[in-house]
């Protein structure tokens, strides 16, 4: 199969964030609210919309916005444990020399892609990006990835969303889109079985658009 359009989700996926935004929430949670949070109950709601994880986590909605806030800011304080996965950049060049368009579509609102994305250099490589700013339902919702079709003009048989979570295949597939599992990044915990590809390091993602 050849695919004209490689989509990236981003947290787990092209960069390793997971320890600081869950140490950033636990600091919040735990020392700011006086709560009782592990790292395995935190960490569960590691890349799908925050809003949607803190109602999972049984935070109440009237505080919701202020633990937002305070995790957006705690953030920066464990920002020196974020990078980008081995082997991204490499993969992302050669993927450049094929004819296909490189996409983002992430839970990350424009602020959040700008602050966190942005720095590491990544964003020239890519042609189009949906963030959560630009749509008004999102992941596993398929609207982020029908979004990304409309601005790509690049039909979803030929698109492959790659993420590491089950929101991120809920999203592809319910816009006719295939599924690559990130699995340097994902937690597997068999939520994955009906995946279309399952990818053991980026340089795999090369395999399917030659």
């Amino acid at each position: 199969m050849m695919f004209k359009n490689i989509v990236f989700d981003i947290d787990g996926t092209l960069i390793d964030t997971e320890k600081a935004y869950m140490n950033s929430l636990l600091e919040v949670l735990n020392d700011q609210h006086h709560l009782d949070f592990t790292y395995d109950q935190v960490v569960t709601i590691f890349g799908i919309p925050a809003k949607e994880g803190l109602e999972s986590l049984g935070i109440a909605d009237k505080d919701i916005p202020d633990i937002m806030k305070a995790w957006y800011a705690a953030f920066a304080d464990f920002a020196d444990l974020a990078g980008i996965f081995d082997g991204i950049i490499n993969t992302l060049k050669t993927l450049q020399t094929f004819d296909v368009d490189l996409g983002i579509v992430t839970s990350k609102t424009l602020a959040e892609f700008k602050s966190v994305f942005d720095p590491l250099g990544l964003t020239p490589v890519f042609n189009n990006v949906v963030t959560a700013s630009d749509t008004k339902q999102h992941k596993p919702g398929p609207e982020p990835l029908l979004k990304m079709i409309e601005i790509s003009d690049i039909p979803a048989d030929q698109t492959l969303y790659i993420g590491d979570t089950k929101y991120d295949l809920d999203c592809a597939h319910g816009a006719g889109v295939k599924f690559g599992l990130a699995g340097w990044g994902a937690h597997n915990n068999g939520q994955f079985q009906d995946m279309d590809y399952f990818l053991s390091r980026p340089a795999e993602i090369i395999d399917l658009v030659r």
